[in-house]
């Protein structure tokens, strides 16, 4: 490649069109890309010469189109808010004045909407992610939704209820191993971690969680009994090892008289 002298024409190398981008080659060695509509803004060929004033516009509407090019790849693959749409952009090096540019284009034509997206994140998505009032709140602060439309927004008890309860019952089957103490102390952990209010993440627990099967759980404190057995006997003997049996069986979630019987069946 030739190298630009100071003072000589820019010159057209190549115009290539690629599927709805065109490609254009220039002396100075500037590769720019340019979507259709916006190449027919200049009248570009191989060999025209342009001035380094329209060799600054046409770079400024490369820039734009490639930048709203972005936006619209990620809007079609999820929502955004215009706080997070801002952040991505910058991220990824576009100019602050281009960005905010494109933003006023997307929120002209109504692709983004902080209303629109406030209202679907806290009823669609926090459904379908059997989300609380808590942490739906908390992420739409995260995702920069302002107060006000935040305070316009609605959390119906009975449908935190029942998001509680679906989910309280894919936990129940996923901890179906555990102890039923335990187990309804893990549901509600849970439940809480996703931002529901304690009183409904309590209701659901209890409600959804099914009661212990005496076999399974007589089997699973008998496997947690010779692990410990197993474990503490290489360390203690006596009382301290009945103590640790007995606090790591505790801990484990098994109800405390059955606890009391294996070991007392065992000796300890």
């Amino acid at each position: 490649m030739s190298e630009q002298r100071i003072g000589e024409p820019i010159t057209v190398l190549a115009v290539k069109v690629k599927g709805r981008e065109v490609r254009v080659s220039f002396s100075n060695g500037e590769k720019i890309v340019f979507s259709v509509d916006s190449f027919t803004d200049f009248h570009l060929y191989a060999g025209k010469e342009v001035s380094d004033e329209e060799m600054a516009r046409i770079q400024h509407l490369s820039d734009q189109d490639q930048a709203y090019d972005y936006a619209i790849r990620r809007l079609s693959q999820d929502s955004y808010s215009v706080a997070e749409m801002r952040r991505k952009m910058l991220a990824k090096g576009f100019d602050p004045k281009i960005v905010t540019g494109v933003i006023d284009r997307l929120t002209g034509m109504d692709l983004l909407d902080d209303k629109r997206f406030a209202l679907t994140y806290a009823e669609d998505v926090g459904d379908l992610r059997c989300l609380g009032y808590h942490r739906i709140v908390y992420d739409l602060r995260v995702k920069g939704i302002g107060e006000d439309l935040i305070a316009t927004l609605s959390f119906p008890l009975e449908n935190e209820k029942k998001k509680a309860e679906r989910q309280a019952a894919v936990l129940d089957r996923r901890y179906y191993r555990t102890p039923y103490a335990r187990r309804i102390l893990k549901i509600n952990r849970a439940l809480l971690e996703r931002g529901f209010d304690e009183s409904v993440a309590h209701e659901a627990s209890n409600k959804v969680a099914k009661a212990p099967d005496p076999e399974l759980e007589r089997s699973e404190l008998e496997k947690a009994f010779a692990l410990a057995n197993a474990k503490y006997t290489k360390k203690y003997t006596g009382y301290e090892l009945s103590r640790h049996i007995y606090a790591f069986l505790v801990r484990k979630g098994f109800d405390y008289d059955e606890v009391k019987s294996i070991m007392e069946e065992h000796g300890l």
